[in-house]
């Protein structure tokens, strides 16, 4: 049988790829994988393995080793690179649909992408697999890990059920919200003055790591880059945002982005009643699902929160990691003096 392994980096041959799958989510998309390339994080490719009409995608963010400050220093004999999911989810999907034939499929893909670690000089991978779509099944050559649990709302029940699984402190909220006087409002996309205050506000409350402090250029060209696929809803007492997010949607799926809020009107529930909005607006514009995801660490107190709209079911949010050249990776380590940390790969960009 005809088989082919390349890497992709045009925008329109990469969707002509993912609209064959009718799993894949905004996450699986070039537009957004490449926000995160003009972001400085990486290159962003797609690997594909095909068989036929059988395919496997595997996006990616392709990083230079070598430009880790302490690693320039080595003086390394040759270009080494190591790969990771854009921020979000991701990892390999397929069009394939019976169980059989896609295990041998994902087998041979396997295969195929070891060889092309060695080709491209990857030394190291990190994946994040998506939690609803549950693809570390597929792909267990990375060894996949339990991480956490995240949270969707599933839009396919009614709307009375959709609340009739929210717990009973959440329910209460929102009505306080409402009877509060707070206002539901979709904003024009372009208008994000408000979002950006309300997000930076958000991190140094929560005493973000730098990583999220996104500069100004990334909101805009997340913005830009999906457009048609994003939503900016915010939630408003009088004249006053107090409340902004921006929700991705894309085939099934809803996503619960970035958010930004005004800790001195947190009393009034404002995300309670902006989650509960986007819930029936997604399931009025016929989505499956609304992702909330998970906390930032575990099952913490934001993770709890999300909870909150879903107190019956979880997903399992897997991650995975390979050192694909082990000589490699383990020279760079042991000339940094570094011990491994934890969960934390790979080692080196710790």
């Amino acid at each position: 049988m005809f088989n082919e392994s390349r890497i992709v980096h045009n925008s329109g041959e990469w969707n002509e790829y993912i609209g064959q799958i009718p799993d894949a989510d905004i996450y699986f998309t070039p537009e957004y994988c490449k926000i995160y390339e003009k972001n400085g994080e990486g290159q962003a490719q797609m690997f594909v393995y095909r068989e036929g009409n059988d395919f496997v995608c595997y996006p990616f963010l392709l990083r230079k080793v070598g430009d880790l400050p302490a690693v320039r220093q080595l003086d390394l004999r040759e270009d080494l690179y190591d790969i990771t999911t854009p921020y979000g989810y991701g990892g390999p999907i397929t069009n394939v649909k019976e169980t059989g034939k896609r295990q041998d499929l994902f087998r041979r893909f396997s295969k195929a992408f070891a060889e092309a670690c060695g080709e491209l000089r990857i030394i190291a991978e990190f994946v994040r697999f998506h939690p609803v779509l549950q693809n570390h099944r597929d792909y267990t050559a990375v060894e996949p890990a339990f991480n956490r649990n995240t949270i969707h709302i599933d839009l396919t029940a009614s709307e009375s059920e959709i609340q009739g699984r929210y717990s009973r402190d959440n329910r209460n909220r929102i009505r306080k919200a409402l009877k509060e006087g707070l206002t539901v409002k979709h904003s024009p996309i372009n208008e994000i003055d408000s979002l950006l205050s309300l997000y930076y506000k958000t991190m140094d409350k929560k005493q973000a790591s730098d990583y999220y402090y996104f500069p100004r250029s990334f909101f805009h060209d997340t913005i830009a880059d999906l457009n048609g696929h994003i939503e900016l809803i915010e939630i408003r007492l009088g004249d006053q945002t107090i409340a902004s997010c921006l929700f991705m949607h894309y085939n099934q799926f809803v996503h619960y982005h970035l958010m930004g809020s005004d800790k001195d009107y947190l009393r009034l529930a404002p995300i309670n009643l902006l989650v509960h909005h986007a819930a029936i607006w997604a399931k009025s514009r016929g989505y499956r699902y609304l992702h909330l995801g998970g906390g930032s660490s575990g099952n913490d107190n934001l993770y709890r929160f999300k909870k909150s709209f879903d107190e019956t079911e979880a997903n399992d949010f897997y991650t995975g990691k390979m050192v694909r050249n082990p000589e490699a990776y383990q020279y760079i380590v042991e000339r940094l003096g570094i011990e491994e940390q934890g969960s934390y790969f790979p080692v080196y960009r710790v």
